[in-house]
């Protein structure tokens, strides 16, 4: 009997809660969003630098990053750099020179500085998106300084710099 009855009590509210007004009078305003706030700041403008690399070919050596700033804004307008490529060899093989204690290592550095009357090593451009960058390393070749199979290990480091500040910089592996 309880299950009938609660059958009933369930039927009769979705029939309830099913029935709405046939007025179609009333038509609601379209719903207007608002683009996103652009809270992008000017590279010069920054006090602090933050990047996060989301991206690095170690072949090419192609670069994916975005700059914020301390407060999380977008940094935009970035053209100052300098970033170095590393190749070194096989941390688990041993050498066979007695002297080497320190590993040795092979690098490559790409460099801008817009007030200097140098041209600029390599091509740093802002995407779309305010704070996104990508570099290319033009003519990267970190192989040919090295024995042919020698390197196992790339990694980079990259600092940029605006009129204020400059993020730390540290050397980041690429990712296999």
């Amino acid at each position: 009997m309880k299950v009938k009855l609660l059958s009933a009590l369930l039927a009769s509210s979705i029939l309830l809660v099913g029935c709405g007004s046939d007025n179609d009078d009333v038509t609601e305003p379209p719903v207007v969003v608002p683009p996103p706030a652009d809270d992008a700041i000017d590279i010069d403008e920054a006090s602090a630098i933050v990047m996060k690399l989301a991206s690095f070919d170690a072949a090419t050596g192609a670069l994916t990053f975005s700059l914020q700033d301390a407060d999380e804004k977008s940094i935009s307008k970035a053209t100052d750099y300098d970033i170095y490529y590393f190749g070194y060899p096989d941390p688990s093989s041993p050498s066979t020179n007695a002297k080497a204690w320190k590993r040795w290592h092979v690098t490559q550095s790409y460099k801008c500085d817009s007030s200097a009357d140098e041209e600029c090593v390599g091509v740093l451009t802002e995407t779309a998106i305010k704070g996104q960058y990508t570099f290319e390393a033009t003519d990267l070749d970190l192989d040919s300084q090295a024995a042919a199979g020698a390197l196992a290990l790339y990694k980079v480091a990259i600092q940029i710099h605006g009129a204020l500040a400059s993020n730390e910089i540290e050397l980041i592996e690429a990712e296999e």
